[in-house]
């Protein structure tokens, strides 16, 4: 005869079903712990499709507060969230319940706001490196990898996952390191999870000029509404969301954002920090970490040529700048030498250094990066549109840079060169304008 130690009671749509069930249980002589199943309700379509497999009647109450908002994904969500939220608290007030299983279908949005409502939510433990490490037992000793990938981990994982061997303490020479090509993965991680409504209203149902593009990046990292007063909580870099290590440098990210400096990627730089530091801590405690301030970010040829000349005065910044074609590709970096922006000391350890800017291996991200704009943003759009035809000018005519600031123990210069580079160019757009009234 079978033991019973735990049951799981699949998802229902009031606590009351369940509290009668469990006690129905007890009835009979089950006493073992018996957790109920949570399933949020997400979407109208998602709603009526796992109502249609488990033949499950939806309370009238419930039908009622959807129906109105059935077209508005992010109305539905929000009220998912509530009834689940006053759901277990029936559960837990019972006295009954002393746990919950969650179905989060692979969306953990909600479930995460569920806990954080209920007070279940702790913050993430203690990160064992500055990104997450893959499961693949294969590559469990791997400690490197180039920074362009922070947030797009699952893409790099899919392009790397050819390799032999995995970096591990030092990420050496690239130039036989094979990325695998765009169509072996642009499938699968260059098209959104999201709907297209979703995608339209953060990144605009039509955009009229390149400063509409300005504006969605600019509500991003800024936190603010875009221009249709929605909050723009991604963006197609950036599969992670802003890391907290962002709100140290969001001021400064946010005036560039909203003058055309369009940044993918970025970090402040730190100087012995401690590794438990909330927002720039990693490994193990009783560590110290050291960062050089990095900077990745796309804009106009016109202002890549102020760059240009900026640069110049500041020998101690790295920096390399490409195009979608790859016929520009200007670069002070040693070809075949990486450079280190993060790294940590720890006790009885050598010294790790898990991100690294390396020239090779930014020509592969550049591939992926530009593509990014058409095949997540562009595709939103009719061919031949307006908003289509600026996204495409974007992809074909902006430059992909970064940049990275050696001299980590001081303030960053990199706010000065970016500064200085947007008021050059704004001079030198009025001498063009001056020049062409003259000749008129």
């Amino acid at each position: 005869m079978l033991e019973l130690t735990l049951l799981l009671r699949s998802f229902f749509f009031k606590a009351e079903a369940f509290l009668k069930f469990l006690k129905d249980c007890n009835d009979i002589g089950i006493h073992c712990p018996i957790i109920p199943g949570i399933l949020p309700i997400q979407g109208y379509q998602s709603l009526r499709h796992i109502v249609k497999l488990s033949k499950l009647d939806v309370p009238n109450e419930i039908l009622d507060a959807v129906m109105p908002i059935k077209d508005n994904d992010e109305a539905i969500r929000n009220f998912g969230i509530f009834q689940a939220v006053q759901m277990c608290k029936v559960l837990f007030n019972s006295g009954k319940v002393h746990g919950l299983h969650f179905y989060t279908l692979n969306r953990e949005v909600a479930v995460v706001a569920i806990l954080k409502q209920l007070g279940l939510w702790c913050e993430d433990p203690q990160r064992s490196l500055p990104w997450k490490p893959s499961a693949n037992y294969t590559r469990c000793a791997e400690d490197v990898r180039p920074i362009f990938w922070r947030a797009r981990q699952k893409s790099y994982v899919l392009r790397t996952s050819d390799w032999d061997e995995f970096p591990n303490g030092r990420w050496g020479n690239s130039a036989s390191a094979a990325f695998r090509e765009l169509e072996d993965y642009y499938l699968f991680y260059l098209k959104s999870k999201a709907p297209k409504q979703e995608l339209l209203h953060m990144w605009k149902k039509e955009l009229t000029c390149e400063e509409d593009v300005w504006d969605v990046f600019h509500s991003y990292i800024s936190g603010q509404p875009n221009s249709y007063g929605v909050k723009v909580t991604s963006i197609p870099w950036d599969d992670e969301g802003l890391s907290a290590e962002t709100a140290l440098i969001q001021k400064e990210l946010a005036y560039l954002n909203k003058h055309g400096v369009l940044t993918v990627n970025s970090q402040p730089n730190v100087n012995c920090a401690s590794s438990t530091d909330q927002a720039v801590g990693w490994g193990i405690p009783g560590g110290y970490i050291f960062q050089k301030a990095y900077i990745e970010f796309f804009t106009s040829k016109g202002k890549v040529s102020a760059l240009k000349e900026v640069l110049s005065k500041y020998p101690l910044v790295n920096y390399h700048i490409v195009d979608a074609k790859g016929e520009v590709d200007y670069s002070n970096c040693d070809e075949y030498q990486p450079i280190a922006v993060t790294w940590g000391v720890f006790p009885g350890k050598e010294i790790i250094q898990p991100t690294v800017v390396d020239p090779i291996a930014f020509r592969a991200w550049k591939d992926e990066a530009f593509g990014l704009w058409r095949q997540q943003w562009g595709k939103l759009y009719e061919p031949g549109s307006k908003s289509h035809d600026i996204i495409n000018y974007l992809h074909d005519n902006y430059f992909l840079v970064n940049l990275v600031d050696n001299d980590f123990p001081k303030e960053t210069v990199l706010w000065d060169i970016l500064d200085e580079m947007l008021k050059l160019r704004e001079s030198q757009k009025k001498e063009q304008a001056d020049i062409g009234k003259e000749s008129c």
